[in-house]
């Protein structure tokens, strides 16, 4: 069991509102037609091949990074061991 404590929050703005990662999603089809209007692209990441990134936490509130992503798992895996 870690001595850390819990991140539980934003520790530079304090919102619990929560986090988001920077992803980037490999061979998404986009389409759009030939005069370069958008058009339907709702499921365009349903046919995503594969991602990168996403190894740090950022809060959805104040946009600034929280921790590496790894913590997190760890904390989750952690607190989910002792229910």
């Amino acid at each position: 069991m870690s001595n850390r404590k819990p991140i539980i929050c934003c520790p530079h703005c304090g919102s619990t509102e929560g986090i988001f990662t920077k992803t980037t999603l490999y061979r998404i089809p986009w389409r759009c037609g030939f005069n370069m209007e958008e058009q339907e692209n709702g499921e365009m990441y349903d046919n995503a091949e594969g991602q990168s990134g996403g190894d740090m936490a950022y809060c959805q509130n104040c946009r600034k990074v929280i921790c590496r992503m790894s913590t997190l798992r760890k904390q989750w895996k952690e607190r989910s061991t002792r229910i």
